[in-house]
C-alpha cells in the first residue's frame, strides 16, 4: 500500500510526546485502515495497519494516564483537570470515554502487549480497539479474582470445613439448628437430594429447617426426593438482581431460583417471613456454583438465632458458613472437592 510509509510511521510512534501527534496519527491511521478495507487491501497490509494502530492507542493511553485526572465530568463548569492547568480533555478533542479505553489499552503490561501484537502479525489477523480492551478488562477481573480468593481465605480461616461426603464427614454433628445449603443442581448429582434428606431427619433437631437451593430443571424431583424423610413447607423465590440465564432445554430466560423449605416437624413455621430473597450481582470468584453473600444472609436471619448451630453439608467456598459465623452463629460444612 503505497500510501502508508512505514519507516516514517514507525518513527513517529517511537518518538511523538505530544498529544496532538499523537491522536493526529491515531486519525490518520484509522483512515489508512478504511481505505485499505475499501480498496480490498491483502489482509496483511490491513493487519499491520491495525498493528501500528494499536501502538499508537496505547501510546495515547500511557499519556493520558501520565497527564490526565479523571473525575466525575457532569456540564461544561466540570472538566478533566491535567497538571497544566491549560490542558484538558475538551482541548484536545478526546472525550471521556474514548480516554478511559486508551487507557484500559495502556494498562495490559507490556509483555502481554507485545504478545498479542506477535501472535497477531504472525497469524495476519487484525488487532482491533474492542478486542484490546476486553482483553485489559479480563486481566483487571482476574487480579481482582486472586485479591478475593486471598481475602476469602483469611475470612474462613476460623471456620470448619471438612473434607469429603457430608453423610461421613459430618455424622457426628447432631442437634442441628438449620441446615442451609446449595446442592448442585445436574441430574447426575440428583442423588444427593435424597442423601440430604435422610441426614436431615437424623441430625436436625426437632422443629429444625432444612433450607435447599435448587434449579428448576428437576424442582418435581428434588422435592419429591427431600420430601421421603421431611415435611415441605414452602418454596422461597431467590431474584437475582441485574443477571439473567437461558435454560437451553426449554428456552427460557430465568431471572430467579427456588430455595425450597422442609422442616423435621410442623408444615406451619411458628414464625412469619417474607419468601423473596434478592441476592446482588456478583463474580463467582472461588466456586463454579458460588451463591452471594446478601441471599444468605435473610435466609439465616429467618432460620437460625445468634449462638445456633447452621450446617452447610455443600460448603463450596464456605460463602454460607462464613455469613453464618459474620451474623454470630455457629457453622459447620462439608465440601468434597477439595
Amino acid at each position: 500500500m503505497n500510501i502508508v510509509k512505514w519507516d516514517k510511521i514507525q518513527y513517529q510512534i517511537e518518538n511523538s510526546k505530544d498529544i496532538e501527534e499523537l491522536t493526529n496519527l491515531k486519525d490518520r491511521l484509522r483512515a489508512y485502515q478504511i481505505l485499505a478495507e475499501q480498496s480490498k487491501q491483502s489482509i496483511e497490509t490491513q493487519s499491520k495497519i491495525a498493528i501500528y494502530k494499536a501502538r499508537v492507542d496505547r501510546k495515547c493511553g500511557e499519556w493520558l494516564r501520565e497527564n490526565i485526572k479523571h473525575g466525575n465530568i457532569e456540564g461544561s463548569n466540570q472538566r478533566d483537570v491535567v497538571k497544566s492547568k491549560d490542558v484538558t480533555l475538551q482541548n484536545v478533542g478526546i472525550t471521556k470515554n474514548e480516554s478511559s479505553r486508551l487507557q484500559k489499552i495502556a494498562d495490559i503490561p507490556e509483555e502481554k502487549f507485545e504478545e498479542i501484537l506477535q501472535e497477531a502479525e504472525a497469524e495476519t489477523k487484525k488487532v482491533t480497539n474492542n478486542m484490546l480492551v476486553n482483553i485489559s478488562k479480563e486481566i483487571d477481573k482476574k487480579e481482582r479474582i486472586e485479591k478475593e480468593k486471598e481475602k476469602r481465605k483469611d475470612c474462613i480461616s476460623d471456620i470448619e470445613i471438612r473434607k469429603g461426603n457430608f453423610v461421613d464427614v459430618l455424622s457426628d454433628v447432631n442437634n442441628i439448628d438449620a441446615i442451609i445449603t446449595d446442592p448442585p443442581y445436574p441430574r447426575e448429582y440428583i442423588q444427593c437430594f435424597s442423601d440430604l434428606s435422610l441426614y436431615a431427619k437424623k441430625h436436625l433437631k426437632d422443629g429444625g429447617f432444612l433450607v435447599a437451593y435448587s434449579g428448576q430443571y428437576n424442582l418435581p424431583e428434588v422435592i419429591q426426593r427431600l420430601s421421603e424423610h421431611l415435611t415441605y413447607v414452602w418454596t422461597f423465590c431467590l431474584y437475582h438482581v441485574g443477571k439473567k440465564q437461558l435454560v437451553n432445554g426449554v428456552n427460557i430466560m430465568c431471572g430467579w431460583k427456588p430455595i425450597l423449605i422442609f422442616s423435621k416437624g410442623n408444615k406451619k413455621m411458628s414464625f412469619s417471613a417474607y419468601d423473596v430473597v434478592v441476592s446482588e450481582q456478583m463474580e463467582k470468584h472461588s466456586h463454579e456454583w458460588q451463591q452471594s453473600e446478601s441471599g444468605v444472609m435473610q435466609l439465616i436471619e429467618i432460620f437460625s438465632k445468634p449462638g445456633e448451630l447452621v450446617v452447610d453439608p455443600f460448603a463450596g467456598s464456605g460463602t454460607f458458613l462464613k455469613v453464618a459465623h459474620d451474623m454470630g452463629r455457629r457453622g459447620i460444612g462439608a465440601e468434597i472437592d477439595a
